[in-house]
């Protein structure tokens, strides 16, 4: 990934933190609002904060991974930023996480102070009329005109409930990296974790409620009632082929494990039987 200072924490000119604001708003679906071309950046629960980059770790890694890690604007290079749709500098965005998409750089730097309803409109004109003036920088045309399908598809995405509950009870204990670079290692560890599973772990059923934790049965089984850790002794290549055997078959690996010692606890279970009518026979 490329690294640069935009999306950084940064306080006020006086050294202090910067200032938070919080107002309340009606919850709205903004996949649903961009489809009827309505500005997004009043949408949303609670407007937080105007610290930018500040958000946690969890938001990063929800944010970076939508969209398959590609930037949602250019469809082509990979997510380096948190990008505002809304902008901030134009004094309408906030820094939530309804307001996030992933980004380039590139475009990220492109876009400016414009909102993405904005940056698409200015580079149709641009490409309709480019002696105009309408944009200093432009993407293919054809991209263009996939920004609105892929920003709706993005926002749904992040909206996920599921999803987005994921990445908050696996992330938000863990400590948010200063830097970007750190950041974006956390990204690719966690785009590597989310590689191994068949399918996207929050799709897996709940073995029960819980409004602290995850008891999602493809990652977190072990939250199962009756669940206990037990140590098995395997060569690290018989474990990693355990470990894929569960996934394609859909299961916490300790389900599976459960599974596969079942009939064998069974053959034991009958044959202790057997000896001891063997026993009781054998004294009459």
């Amino acid at each position: 990934m490329k690294h640069s200072v935009h999306g950084e924490h940064r306080g006020d000119e006086r050294g202090g933190p910067a200032q938070r604001r919080a107002v309340s708003a009606s919850p709205y679906d903004v996949g649903q609002l961009w489809d009827k071309g309505v500005d997004v950046a009043g949408a949303g629960q609670e407007v937080l904060s105007k610290d930018r980059g500040s958000q946690p770790l969890w938001v990063w890694l929800m944010v970076l991974t939508a969209h398959g890690g590609r930037c949602v604007y250019c469809d082509e290079r990979q997510s380096e930023t948190l990008e505002h749709e809304a902008p901030l500098a134009s004094g309408k965005g906030r820094d939530i996480w309804w307001n996030l998409v992933p980004a380039c750089d590139r475009c990220n730097s492109w876009k400016q102070k414009k909102s993405a309803v904005e940056w698409v409109l200015n580079m149709k004109l641009h490409h309709a009329h480019p002696k105009a003036g309408f944009c200093r920088n432009s993407l293919p045309l054809h991209v263009v005109n996939g920004v609105k399908d892929r920003m709706s598809e993005v926002k749904r995405e992040i909206q996920d409930a599921p999803r987005r509950t994921w990445f908050e009870r696996h992330y938000s204990d863990k400590k948010t990296p200063r830097l970007r670079r750190e950041k974006h290692e956390e990204v690719e560890r966690c785009t590597e974790k989310l590689g191994r599973y068949p399918y996207p772990p929050w799709e897996s059923q709940e073995t029960r409620h819980s409004d602290q934790y995850c008891t999602r049965v493809l990652c977190c089984g072990h939250t199962q009632k009756n669940s206990t850790f037990t140590y098995v002794t395997l060569p690290k290549s018989d474990r990693e082929d355990l470990k894929r055997m569960a996934y394609e078959k859909g299961l916490w690996i300790g389900d599976l494990i459960g599974t596969l010692l079942t009939p064998t606890l069974e053959e034991w279970r009958q044959s202790q039987h057997d000896d001891g009518d063997d026993c009781r026979g054998g004294g009459g």
